[in-house]
């Protein structure tokens, strides 16, 4: 009881390509993030469930959970969307 050999080695493989990377956050992120925290609790208070919160033309808006996971959407790695994400975290490109 208590041997460090009953329990078998448990190993998993966590594919990097779903490993997220990123960098510390700067002043206006943490003010986002400030805001969109507020307006969830806001949100919950008020009794809504199943919503997340985000920025619509410069509002804060509650928006259904269903709603975004109605439909994938996917991001060309090779594109300009993604060159610009890189650029403004100043991450490295994936390969």
């Amino acid at each position: 009881e208590g041997d460090e050999g009953d329990y078998p080695p448990n190993f998993k493989y966590i594919d990097p390509s779903y490993m997220v990377r990123g960098v510390a956050a700067n002043t206006a992120d943490a003010q986002f993030c400030s805001l969109l925290a507020a307006q969830a609790v806001h949100g919950a208070f008020s009794g809504f469930t199943g919503f997340t919160v985000g920025l619509i033309n410069n509002r804060t808006v509650l928006i259904p959970i269903w709603m975004i996971a109605g439909a994938t959407r996917q991001v060309d790695p090779k594109g300009r969307f993604w060159n610009r994400v890189l650029a403004n975290t100043q991450q490295p490109p994936l390969a």
